[in-house]
């Protein structure tokens, strides 16, 4: 299973985990999901170090951060949000190979 958080205040998106809904090559949800992440990915890239993202991979899990200043906090949450509602709609139709979470709590370790 995919699984997606999205951090709405900092703003940030972890995915971690296969979608697993068919053969590699053939898994449409996976292809969905990568097609939201790549557009993400290649967005940032274009606007250079506006939003000053942050991508990092361990393992199966990629996090994406932003850290814009101040003025563009708003922007940088919109398009965080408008890709975070993409993941969350995947979700919505194939419950059993995407989870999605807003805001999950945070560990207290």
């Amino acid at each position: 299973m995919l699984k997606v958080e999205y951090f709405s205040r900092i703003p940030a998106l972890s995915l971690a985990g296969h979608a697993g809904s068919g053969p590699k090559g053939q898994d449409l949800v996976c292809a969905g999901a990568s097609a939201l992440f790549f557009t993400l990915i290649g967005y940032l890239g274009r606007l250079g170090e506006e939003f000053e993202p942050e991508i990092f991979k361990y393992g199966d899990r990629i996090n994406i951060t932003l850290d814009p200043p101040i003025s563009l906090m708003h922007d940088a949450r919109l398009l965080l949000g408008a890709f975070a509602l993409g993941f969350e709609l995947l979700s919505e139709k194939y419950p059993e190979n995407v989870e999605y979470v807003k805001d999950p709590p945070q560990d207290s370790n």
